[in-house]
């Protein structure tokens, strides 16, 4: 069995300063904003993510990502918070389906 080592490469102050700036624009937006704040965060905890040295990519967006989320919004409010569990493996489902090797993604 092979044995893979992971390796996070992230500051503190860079992870600050990224989720100071996108709660402060999701508040302001009413929550809005958190599609594009989730896709920062994902794209930089990718960046800073290394699998046996190769680094890991995140290219969804918050534009592809609006659709589900208001999909899972909606659907655990008339559920009464039922669907959180189905609407979590949604989330994480696109999350993996936007996420590859960075050397994968530029050699094609």
């Amino acid at each position: 069995m092979s044995h893979n080592r992971f390796d996070f490469r992230g500051t503190g102050f860079s992870c600050l300063w990224l989720f100071i700036w996108t709660w402060v624009l999701t508040v302001m937006t009413f929550g809005l904003f958190f599609p594009w704040a989730y896709s920062a965060q994902q794209r930089w905890i990718s960046e800073h993510t290394f699998i046996d040295n190769r680094q890991l990519v995140f290219w969804g967006t918050g534009f592809g990502f609006f659709g589900n989320w208001l999909l899972i919004m909606v659907l655990t409010i008339i559920t009464f918070g039922l669907y959180m569990p189905w609407g979590f493996c949604r989330l994480k489902r696109w999350q993996t389906n936007n996420l590859a090797f960075a050397d994968d993604v530029h050699t094609g």
